[in-house]
């Protein structure tokens, strides 16, 4: 239950019109994930009486706002409901604002959640090249409302506001790790057909001024390489956020299903997979999280507000280099095998 009253799962909308997402969900066998849900609910306040139907009926953008509430609670940071906007204004240890938003699929793009098994990309290089533009187009749109609306309220004024991203883009999602916010933000763009094709245990990694969107169109990247993002303090991102979070964190030890981690393994600059059932397998709220600082803003974000164990944080430096706090082993995949007794 929510802090005012917020039941996720009392149907506001017909079934016909609900969210693919959501009506898994309601299948008898989720009640687990259903109570994961709900406590990252509580205490969530819906402002405009409109969330839960929203909820309901688009998903994915709901999914991650009760996400970054519970990611808020778990770090113990005070917050204040009453204002309209931006989502978030939390009030100690520091303060700030937060906005959360998702990169959506492009304009007759296949969802994040559909029917079927999706398909693996042949070419991941490309899957990072289309993500990248839409995180860049997502990035853009709130810079612009923040410019046009947020920064005229008085309790956005001279705080940092952070951006809280998403990406529910494409099929397999979580597959993207942080490889698109890489080149968005800081132009670092990861090799990742010509390392596997070399068979290469360090990935090859360049610097990128442009994307190309369609032949003679670039779109620019590397935005907090300059102060033309300076508005925006941070952005917080997880590819690993959606359902498969809800499901790591629900407490079904008899789930038939097993989990393939993949772990980022700093020391040894290499990759590990770990396999496990569900009975064996435990995962953090924050596990998979990335802040990612930008060096320009007009007012930082302190490194300390998201400090965790569980917790990536880069800052580049107007020098180019790359300061990085991320424990060993740090989550960057996760993928779901479910079997269906017949």
């Amino acid at each position: 239950m929510g802090g005012d009253g917020m039941e996720l799962f009392d149907l506001k909308i017909e079934p016909s019109h609900l969210h693919l997402g959501f009506k898994r969900l309601l299948d008898p066998n989720l009640a687990a994930e259903r109570a994961v849900l709900s406590a990252w609910a509580s205490g969530f306040h819906d402002r405009d009486k409109k969330f839960v139907k929203e909820f309901q009926t688009t998903f994915e953008s709901g999914l991650w706002e009760l996400y970054l509430h519970a990611v808020l609670k778990e770090l113990r940071l005070g917050m204040d409901f009453s204002h309209h906007a931006p989502d978030f204004l939390v009030t100690s240890p520091s303060c700030f604002t937060m906005e959360a938003t998702i990169a959506a699929p492009p304009l007759g793009g296949a969802p994040a959640i559909g029917t079927g098994v999706p398909k693996i990309p042949v070419d991941l290089n490309e899957f990072n090249r289309e993500a990248t533009l839409r995180a860049c187009n997502a990035i853009s749109s709130k810079l612009n409302r923040y410019r046009d609306h947020y920064s005229t309220l008085d309790h956005v004024k001279d705080r940092p506001f952070v951006l809280a991203l998403a990406p529910f883009d494409r099929p397999l999602p979580n597959m993207e790790y942080d490889r698109p916010i890489q080149a968005t933000l800081y132009g670092r763009h990861i090799d990742e057909e010509r390392t596997m094709a070399e068979g290469l245990s360090t990935v090859l990694e360049r610097e990128i001024a442009v994307v190309s969107k369609r032949p003679g169109v670039d779109v620019p990247v590397g935005l907090f390489r300059s102060d033309v993002c300076k508005e925006i303090s941070a952005v917080v991102y997880s590819a690993v956020a959606g359902l498969g979070k809800v499901r790591a964190l629900a407490d079904s030890p008899g789930q038939l299903s097993v989990y393939t981690t993949l772990h980022e393994l700093s020391s040894a600059q290499t990759t590990e997979v770990r396999v496990a059932r569900k009975r064996d397998y435990s995962e953090h709220l924050l596990d998979g999280l990335h802040v990612l600082h930008n060096p320009f803003a007009t007012h930082p974000l302190s490194i300390d507000v998201f400090k965790h164990p569980s917790v990536s944080q880069d800052r580049e430096e107007r020098d180019g280099s790359l300061h990085r706090i991320r424990e060993e082993g740090f989550l960057m995949n996760r993928q779901i095998k479910t079997f269906i007794p017949v």
